[in-house]
């Protein structure tokens, strides 16, 4: 039988927590690739955290921090590009693992 406090720390998975650092080290299906063509950028919620699943115009998909880093613009509204998704505010490109590429 497991304490309440035992039982807590298995069962949290957001950012920081144990049962989220393990639960991180896995694959986790979170959206059908099928509704990305309909609309190529989709806001889903994994593991506590709010992120931006999109697919480029070369197919690549990417899943990002749901703001950008420069206005906290929401990226949901973002623009695919070739290699990655656009900010809709200044345009910042962020490729497929979140980083800047170009400002």
């Amino acid at each position: 039988m497991l304490t309440a406090a035992m039982n807590e720390r298995l069962t949290r998975v957001g950012p920081g927590t144990p049962g989220g650092e393990l639960m991180r080290r896995y694959w986790i299906p979170i959206a059908p690739y099928s509704q990305l063509d309909d609309n190529p950028v989709r806001k889903v919620r994994v593991l506590g955290e709010d992120l931006v699943l999109y697919k480029d115009k070369s197919g690549t998909l990417g899943l990002v921090g749901d703001r950008c880093l420069h206005r906290n613009v929401d990226l949901q509204f973002g623009i695919p590009d070739e290699c990655g998704l656009r900010c809709p505010y200044h345009g910042w490109l962020f490729n497929e693992g979140g980083k800047c590429v170009e400002r």
